[in-house]
């Protein structure tokens, strides 16, 4: 077997044609297509290349030669390293743009359609507005101390940061205590990952431990807890392992709808990461779903009822119906906090045939489908058999939008009335898009 050879190190010279889906930038050399990150259309740059492929290789930029009009300065001083965010040297107005451009070609190259008309990119701030991250920790022997942040742009090892641009403050504001903690631990070489959630007035942390914790340890985490007054959950292993370090917490929690609805959530339920945008994301919905005192919502992959409980009280009755048992649990009992009567809930796998499930046997007039990134392709057929009329369909990841719409316009006689994006993920790639459908 031949040795692999060796990448080069001398930087090579590259002309950026455009932006992949990811944002990196898009160059040639030797007649094959070159993936550059830190690099913009119109730009000269001088690249490092960093992995090579059989149909693409992959590069550094080490220098701007002719810098874009719309590069910026990275605000966070561990950009360059840090693969939280793939776009801060990009203006944000620009992002927004290229993402509603995704959004566009993938409706271009995979349904062969485009919307009737552009919906306005919804946008808030661009700065601490994630509330909801997964952390890696890393013990490093060298530097003699533990490393916790988002992985490095290569993936392989934990970026070194103090501090985070992107996450809301109370988060931002723990990484260096986070590290102190667990530097001084005796298993700082057992812990691969914390995950933080900011509710509305708690943080919690869920520390993963590969091995069981000495009572120093525990002492350590007791103190830590009371002194930043937050809510720390262990996990030894698997989901079902997360157990609370304190047994008498308070329910987390957000408001949404100028605080007219609250929902509570546990430490690992998964919750939209951008409360501002979420509440933006939400009034748009309700806004193409154009509802009424008449309507019969179905809400499928409703979670935690995001969208469920909002739509509740504008219409006759919503239905909501999930795959995981524990969302559904969570969102009955919202509906019981936030005295909804109007609201049913079910658990249910939607990649299967429910056209004999209970909850299909009634009749809709409106849908909302908010999918995973896999998309809600089984489903479809299922959707237009209700009969509704309008459909909103909440995206994730615009090429499933983007082949669900293949089938919903070509095959299941809807239209595609309109669409945008929305940037749930300032500084990053990630499209986050909503589309409206009505019947022909």
């Amino acid at each position: 077997m031949g040795r692999r050879k060796r990448l080069p190190r001398e930087p090579i010279e590259f002309e950026i044609s455009d932006l992949s889906h990811d944002g990196r930038g898009v160059g040639r050399h030797n007649d094959k297509v070159v993936f550059i990150q830190n690099a913009l259309p119109g730009e000269k740059v001088m690249a490092v290349l960093s992995r090579r492929t059989r149909h693409f290789d992959e590069a550094v930029a080490v220098e701007v030669l002719n810098p874009s009009e719309n590069r910026v300065a990275a605000r966070c001083q561990f950009y360059d390293n840090c693969n939280g965010c793939t776009m801060m040297h990009l203006e944000p107005q620009q992002q927004i743009l290229f993402k509603a451009n995704t959004l566009a070609q993938n409706f271009k190259k995979m349904a062969g359609v485009s919307p009737q008309n552009w919906l306005p990119p919804l946008h808030h701030v661009h700065w601490n507005y994630r509330r909801r991250a997964r952390l890696s920790v890393r013990w490093v022997m060298g530097k003699e101390r533990v490393l916790v942040g988002f992985r490095e742009k290569n993936g392989r090892y934990v970026a070194d940061m103090t501090n985070c641009e992107v996450l809301v403050e109370p988060l931002a504001d723990l990484i260096q205590p986070l590290s102190n903690l667990f530097t001084s631990m005796d298993a700082r070489a057992e812990i691969p990952q914390v995950e933080c959630s900011a509710g509305d007035a708690a943080i919690s942390l869920i520390i993963r431990h590969m091995k069981p914790l000495s009572a120093g340890d525990m002492e350590r985490l007791i103190a830590f807890e009371q002194h930043y007054e937050l809510q720390i959950y262990l996990q030894s292993k698997g989901p079902d392992t997360i157990r609370p370090l304190n047994q008498t917490q308070d329910p987390l929690y957000f408001s949404m709808m100028d605080e007219a609805l609250k929902m509570e959530f546990l430490p690992n339920d998964f919750i939209q990461v951008n409360k501002h945008m979420n509440e933006k994301m939400i009034g748009q919905a309700l806004q193409l779903l154009d509802l009424s005192t008449d309507d019969v919502v179905l809400d499928l992959f409703c979670g935690l009822g995001n969208f469920t409980l909002p739509m509740a009280s504008q219409v006759s009755k919503v239905v909501g119906v999930e795959g995981d048992a524990g969302l559904i649990e969570r969102a009955r009992h919202n509906a019981e906090i936030n005295q909804l009567q109007n609201v049913e809930f079910h658990c249910a796998d939607l990649t299967q045939d429910h056209s004999k499930s209970d909850w299909f046997d009634q009749q809709y007039t409106k849908v909302l489908i908010d999918p995973p990134r896999s998309g809600a392709w089984d489903i479809l057929p299922l959707i237009a058999a209700t009969g509704a009329e309008t459909l909103v369909y909440v995206s994730c990841h615009p090429a499933s939008l983007a082949r669900d719409a293949e089938q919903l316009v070509n095959e299941l006689g809807y239209q595609l009335v309109s669409a945008g994006v929305m940037d749930m993920f300032p500084h990053t790639s990630h499209v986050e898009s909503m589309a409206l459908f009505t019947k022909v």
